[in-house]
């Protein structure tokens, strides 16, 4: 995820303008779930509890902070009709305890976006930096109870538990401090205050932009897969002129009155604490091992290339992916997304250079500013490729948004952005799938009817433009640059930085994971892989009719049902290509999504108009999934009127 301004973005709009609203936010706001927590932001502000100095602290070989919150997560029921919704509680009422700490889990992903931002959230004057929770693998979900229905105090019918986060950050004596300054002595405590999505997972289906922060990210990113890593609770009802969330769509609603609506919202806050360290704490919470002790070492994480689909996008002749070059052409592509990771496994920060116009990485043309994203490209990033197809490179910009290792030797604070690129020691960076571009385009890779399992396959830094090693520098201690055969779009000379690359530097820069194609379909035809029900869900789906005929721009009402005794089904219409045939879309980008029983269900929609002159419009298609997952597929019947 990147700070990136996009076309008609500035300045004045970013978070860097942002006064403190955040506490003022927890404040005022009542809890809508019945939930209750111990404190609040109210003393977030409070005395630090210190046995001792800032100064002792720093004497320590390392640096611990315990990190708390408390929160319940549910099952928002809302969409499912009649006698299927007790259905559904009964079969989320029984869930084992690993379906909850799961979707616990999901619900905290909700703060990566606010921690890793955390410094345009205050004032300068507050000094308050970036504050990443650990790593994953030491976090700590207990459940508190059992899960039960209730009817939420703002009318949300929801399968609901209770459970307590807890882990420990492990970090050098100074960082501490210098992310949080109540934490620079031992004993002192912050709360930082979140409203959180009882439900995680249908946040995108039910209130759309309202709590995305789409600032410095291609439009149209957001979508239902990915739109925790870009939830911003602070996100308010903005116009085109004075907004700094909005830019896709604007929504009517706040993201706090969005989710009280239409999810159910839980007001929690993180408490940290700093702890004295001890060699044995410190030890039970530690991840990661430099690869180098004094070098930067970049490593491309495979496993992350386990979270892709296929998605079909409709892209404009004027799209910035046909000036970029991530498509084979205009108009209906299916594209492969994939969220591509790395991380620096060497114990020194890894500089790629800043983007200002004296630096010497602008002055050598390694960066490249593009009028149609309206930021800098870094064009020697990284290569994808899936089987045989050749590799694209990617242009991205390279910070540090993750942090992969907790350690001694891993700080919560760094100089990395957009506009200084590089990747601290221990951080990675991850383009999430749905990043424009972030993708290969599979329109034209023939598949066979049994589907194609090829590599897909991401190499960073494949021009040894990264300096995996120590940079060369003049008498001057200036870097030493090379010619190479690379120019920019408008033709200039692209000159690299010399770097005595370490021993073995490459081993680690291709990352491969195996991924099967299908010759139809997309997310959508997927199986669900966490346990979603109901019709908002974006996977389970089964084509039924494709390139039914209508008249452009008119309206369409088509009146549907299944056979008696037959399980309700959800029906999605969506719109169909002349060129790829139905398009299975996801619940946004549907034309209309019902849910169909053996009493008539009529779905209104208008019917598509051309696009281009290859897509002339007059046809939709439609897809059928159970209503619930432990019902059987149906047929629909449908007559337009």
């Amino acid at each position: 995820m990147h700070m990136i301004r996009h076309p008609g973005a500035t300045q004045a709009r970013s978070k860097r303008n942002r006064t403190l609203r955040a506490s003022l936010t927890a404040l005022a706001a009542v809890p809508l779930v019945g939930l209750a927590c111990a404190g609040g932001a109210s003393d977030a502000g409070g005395p630090d509890l210190t046995p001792g100095s800032a100064e002792e602290a720093l004497r320590a070989p390392g640096a611990l902070v315990d990190a708390e919150l408390r929160s319940r997560v549910g099952v928002v029921l809302d969409e499912i009709p009649g006698p299927e919704r007790a259905a559904a509680a009964r079969y989320y009422l029984e869930k084992p305890a690993t379906f909850w700490v799961a979707r616990a889990k999901r619900q905290l992903a909700h703060t990566t976006y606010r921690l890793t931002y955390r410094n345009f959230y205050y004032d300068d004057s507050e000094h308050r930096q970036m504050l990443a929770l650990p790593p994953e693998e030491v976090w700590n979900v207990e459940l508190q109870g059992k899960a039960r229905r209730i009817t939420t105090t703002d009318g949300h019918d929801a399968v609901e538990i209770g459970y307590v986060f807890h882990s420990t950050i492990v970090t050098d004596a100074a960082s501490p401090g210098a992310a949080e300054p109540r934490l620079r002595r031992v004993g002192g405590v912050w709360k930082e205050p979140f409203n959180l999505p009882l439900d995680p997972e249908f946040l995108f289906q039910r209130t759309g932009y309202a709590c995305v922060d789409e600032d410095g990210y291609p439009l149209g990113t957001a979508e239902s897969e990915n739109v925790a890593q870009m939830f911003d609770q602070e996100c308010d009802v903005e116009t085109a002129d004075t907004g700094s969330c909005h830019y896709t769509e604007l929504p009517t609603e706040s993201c706090l009155d969005a989710l009280a609506n239409h999810v159910g919202r839980v007001d929690t806050n993180l408490r940290l604490e700093r702890i004295p360290y001890t060699a044995a704490r410190a030890k039970a919470s530690r991840v990661g091992t430099f690869t180098h002790p004094d070098l930067p070492d970049l490593a491309v994480l495979a496993d992350k290339l386990q979270n892709n689909w296929v998605e079909y996008r409709y892209i404009p002749s004027d799209s910035c992916a046909i000036t970029e070059q991530c498509v084979g052409g205009s108009g209906w592509r299916r594209l492969l997304l994939f969220d591509a990771s790395i991380k620096n496994t060497g114990a020194a920060p890894l500089s790629v250079g800043s983007t200002d116009e004296s630096s010497p990485p602008r002055q050598h043309n390694m960066f490249e500013f593009s009028e149609c994203h309206q930021h800098f490209h870094f064009r020697h990033y990284g290569d994808f490729s899936y089987g045989l197809a050749p590799g694209d490179k990617r242009a991205f910009c390279v910070e540090s948004t993750d942090r992969y290792y907790n350690n001694e030797q891993t700080p919560l604070v760094h100089e990395f952005g957009c506009s200084n690129q590089g990747v601290a020691a221990g951080w990675g960076d991850t383009y999430i799938a749905g990043v424009e571009c972030n993708w290969i385009d599979v329109t034209d890779i023939d598949i066979p009817k049994t589907g194609l399992t090829s590599n897909l396959r991401f190499q960073v830094n494949p021009d040894h433009f990264i300096c995996e090693g120590t940079p060369v520098l003049d008498a001057n201690g200036a870097p030493v640059y090379e010619p190479t055969t690379f120019v920019t779009e408008s033709g200039a000379p692209v000159d690299r930085p010399v770097c005595d690359f370490a021993a073995g530097f490459e081993s680690n820069n291709v990352g491969t994971k195996p991924v099967t194609l299908l010759a139809e379909g997309g997310l959508t035809t997927s199986a669900c892989t966490r346990d979603q029900q109901g019709p908002l869900r974006d996977c389970g789906f089964h084509e039924q009719e494709e390139h039914v005929a209508c008249t452009p721009g008119t309206t369409v009402h088509l009146t549907c049902t299944v056979d008696r005794g037959a399980a309700a089904q959800v029906l999605r219409v969506c719109d169909n290509s002349e060129q790829l045939g139905a398009i299975p879309c996801m619940y946004r980008e549907a034309l209309a999504t019902g849910a169909v029983g053996s009493r008539a269900t009529t779905l209104s929609f208008p019917c598509p108009e051309a696009r281009d002159a290859g897509e002339p419009g007059g046809t939709y298609s439609f897809y059928v999934a159970p209503l619930l997952s432990t019902q059987a597929l149906a047929h629909v019947s449908c007559r337009a009127h």
